[in-house]
């Protein structure tokens, strides 16, 4: 009995390989956008913090530097959620390629299964064949 040889395994490995390269992208994208979120809420934090200051002798100088980092700290904190919603949609992506790569590899390995099935079948045929003509043989031998 020959062994099952699939005719497109390298086409399979392809797709396994792309598969396996999204997955890591998705992991680099989520990991950017949890840094992010990280970084937004240091921003919010120290926004938080400069309210809370305490307002009693400080110059109008010092004020307006205060009032100039808020303003400043409340753009970066804008400018990190526009990242994080570009992270998002580039993860949404990320997602349909890996969608789109495992209905592709799925495909190919139902494929393969129905050649494995066909070829395990056309197996057992010849093989019954081969005990039929040793089975008429033996009957053909006792009968001389």
């Amino acid at each position: 009995m020959s062994k099952f040889k699939f005719n497109l395994e390298s086409v399979k490995k392809v797709k396994e390989n792309l598969e396996s390269k999204v997955k890591r992208e998705i992991a680099q994208v989520n990991s950017r956008i949890n840094e992010k979120i990280s970084e937004r809420e240091k921003l919010i934090q120290e926004l938080d913090s400069l309210r809370n200051f305490k307002l009693q002798r400080i110059s109008s100088s010092q004020m307006q530097f205060l009032q100039n980092y808020k303003i400043t700290l409340i753009s970066k904190i804008k400018d990190i959620e526009k990242e994080i919603l570009l992270l998002e949609k580039e993860k949404e992506n990320k997602i349909k390629q890996l969608q789109i790569y495992s209905k592709e590899k799925k495909i190919i390995e139902q494929y393969e299964e129905l050649k494995k099935a066909e070829f395990e079948k056309e197996e057992n045929k010849i093989e019954m064949k081969m005990f039929d003509e040793l089975a008429i043989q033996n009957f053909m031998r006792e009968r001389i």
